[in-house]
C-alpha cells in the first residue's frame, strides 16, 4: 500500500489522467462483453434467431408439402385410393389378396 502511494505521489497530473481513463476504459469493455445486454448475449440471441429462422423455413416446407398433399386428395379419386390401399390394407370388392408366408424355420 505504501509503494502505491509512493508510485501516485511521484505521477504527474497527466499521467493520473491517463491512468484514471485506461482504467474506466477496460472496466467498460469488460462490461459491454459480458455484462446481461453485452456483446456476448447478443451473439447468443443472433445465433438463436438463425436456428429459429432455417426452422420456420423447414416447417413453411412442410406446410406446402401438406397444402399439396390435401389439394390431391381433394381433387384426384386415385389419390384416396393410393392411401387406402398402403396404409389402411384395404381392398376393392371382387380383388383376390394373396399373402406370402415365408416358411419356417426346422428347429435345430
Amino acid at each position: 500500500m505504501e509503494t502505491i502511494k509512493k508510485l501516485l505521489a511521484s505521477l504527474t497530473k497527466s499521467q493520473k489522467t491517463l491512468i484514471l481513463g485506461l482504467s474506466l476504459s477496460a472496466m467498460m469493455l469488460v462490461v459491454s462483453v459480458f455484462s446481461k445486454d453485452g456483446f456476448v448475449t447478443v451473439h447468443e440471441f443472433e445465433q438463436e434467431l438463425s436456428s429459429l429462422v432455417q426452422s420456420n423455413a423447414a416447417l413453411a416446407r412442410e406446410n406446402d408439402r401438406l397444402r399439396q398433399e390435401v389439394h390431391h386428395l381433394k381433387t384426384e379419386p386415385y389419390e384416396v385410393e393410393k392411401i387406402a390401399r398402403q396404409k389402411l390394407n384395404l381392398v376393392k370388392s371382387g380383388e383376390l389378396v394373396y399373402k406370402i408366408v415365408p416358411p419356417a424355420e426346422p428347429d435345430r
